[in-house]
């Protein structure tokens, strides 16, 4: 193994364990940031930008650009701390917009949190002493942590948030200026040109004549970083869509959304490719493209790490060759929080199929073609369904009351721990309720649903039960491997039993 390979070993390791500073934090040195460089390993695509003195610009580590030499380069942690830096996004590599996503977990809790809360648009309204207060730290304290992770301020990564959409989206050319900014989730047109030219220098209606013809909707893409198993979560949206509200066909979701001030639907597609996600949005759709982006990159996991996850999950030799046999399984997310929640409660004790089916009839009764909403159900008769037992019922209703009466937050920017300990507070919600709830809505990445049958099943042969604890931080993706284990052991069962039928007939 030659030293290189062997200080990226040591980076994958400390990737998921870091004790003395951060056991999410990503430590590389310079001299690690310029042999990726130099081998432009897309292993650290997105883990670190380069900023070229010369130019002025800076890159990936897999820029096809001229390299530039060592002494004319300047390492960052990410895009943000770059822009800080006075470096503008290069044209070939386009940092800004075709990087993947550094993946959340690398950072300490409260960072998690707060890029959470930048990312829904917290700072697009709001000062950066109300984020500090949300996530339980002061702002001093905020910014300090900020620096030492990311090489930058949370003001400063909210713009990189905003600038990174809009560039996104002026490549659209039936887009005016006034409906990017709005898009992006710049309070003003002024503030985006300000905060624009701050980044490229230059002024965005410059970029947005070299677009091409007018055209209806809005495109983009979404990078996906590899491994990514294309396939798991697919058949994992196929099924579970509800007639008239989702829908997976081949490697296309598409989400039914109201528009015109519920008069009337429209339906987003994102159609999963082997390197992006691309989004169409019809022009009816006045949901911003922020809150929309959001939405699918939970619903894709596409913030995930996926090559720091499988590395730390094969550390365990009886868990590795799962990994290996689907290599970039993701958790999937939720387009809304409520409805994930309440399909959590439905499917308590009975089958995906089953579960489906009661969320559809629930649809049916309640919700004029759409997911009916919290202050629907809260005052619904669920009981009335005749499908499930009343105590689950009641569940529903009283979750609902919860989120009608702000008692609880259903999305990625709660605690975790506070959002289990809150839902099992209810009647009727246990604690495997609770995790999954938290795995694919709080997007916890280190929950572990140990009292679920289906892993308990499949860690019948495993040498410890215990062993989970090696899985950490990413025992909810431990929890996927394992999942699709136990399925892939039926559906050969399954093949079994039909070629033994086959022989006999």
């Amino acid at each position: 193994m030659s030293k290189f390979s062997q200080q990226r070993k040591i980076v994958e390791i400390s990737l998921a364990f870091n004790p003395g500073r951060n056991k999410h934090a990503l430590m590389l040195s310079d001299e690690l940031c310029e042999r990726a460089r130099q081998a432009r390993d897309p292993y650290y695509d997105g883990r670190f930008f380069i900023g070229v003195l010369t130019t002025g610009i800076y890159c990936r580590p897999v820029c096809p650009a001229r390299m530039p030499k060592a002494d004319n380069v300047r390492f960052f942690p990410t895009g943000a701390s770059a822009q800080v830096a006075g470096f503008r996004p290069c044209k070939r590599c386009r940092p800004d917009t075709d990087a993947p996503p550094p993946g959340n977990a690398r950072f300490t809790h409260p960072v998690q949190r707060a890029l959470r809360m930048i990312d829904a648009g917290f700072l697009n309204q709001q000062k950066t002493e109300n984020l500090a207060t949300a996530v339980g730290l002061g702002v001093r304290q905020l910014n300090r942590l900020f620096q030492q992770e990311l090489g930058s301020t949370p003001l400063a990564v909210a713009r990189a948030v905003r600038v990174q959409l809009a560039r996104r989206l002026i490549d659209n050319p039936g887009l005016k200026m006034t409906d990017v900014a709005m898009h992006a989730g710049f309070g003003s047109v002024r503030r985006f040109n300000d905060e624009f030219r701050a980044v490229y220098q230059v002024p965005p209606g410059e970029i947005k004549r070299r677009g091409g013809s007018e055209s209806s909707g809005i495109s983009l893409s979404l990078p996906v970083r590899a491994p990514y198993h294309h396939a798991a979560i697919l058949e994992f949206l196929r099924g579970r869509s509800l007639q008239g509200v989702e829908e997976t066909e081949g490697r296309t979701y598409r989400r039914c959304v109201v528009v015109n001030e519920g008069t009337g639907t429209a339906w987003v597609e994102a159609e999963l490719h082997d390197q992006c996600l691309v989004v169409s949005i019809p022009d009816q759709v006045t949901e911003p493209v922020h809150a929309i982006v959001r939405r699918l990159r939970r619903i894709f996991d596409l913030d995930a790490d996926g090559p720091a996850i499988d590395q730390q999950l094969r550390e365990d030799p009886w868990l590795a060759p799962h990994v290996d046999a689907a290599p970039g399984l993701r958790v999937p997310g939720a387009w809304d929080g409520f409805e994930t929640a309440v399909r959590a409660i439905l499917g308590q004790q009975v089958s995906v199929a089953r579960a489906r089916d009661i969320a559809q009839a629930l649809v049916n009764r309640f919700g004029a073609g759409q997911f009916p909403s919290a202050a629907v159900l809260a005052d619904a008769d669920v009981v009335g369904l005749g499908m499930m037992p009343a105590a689950r019922c009641n569940a529903v209703r009283n979750l609902a009351r919860a989120v009608v009466d702000d008692l609880i937050g259903l999305d990625e920017c709660v605690d975790a721990d506070e959002l289990q300990h809150s839902l099992t507070s209810i009647k009727g919600i246990g604690p495997w309720t609770a995790g999954y709830i938290a795995m694919r809505i709080a997007r916890d990445p280190d929950t572990f649903l140990d009292s679920d049958w289906v892993i308990r099943k499949a860690l019948e042969d495993a040498p410890s039960r215990t062993q989970a604890d090696a899985w950490r931080p990413w025992r909810a993706y431990a929890v996927m491997v394992l999942w699709n284990k136990v399925g892939s052991e039926r559906q050969e069962q399954q093949r079994s039993k039909l070629n033994r039928r086959e022989d006999k007939t």
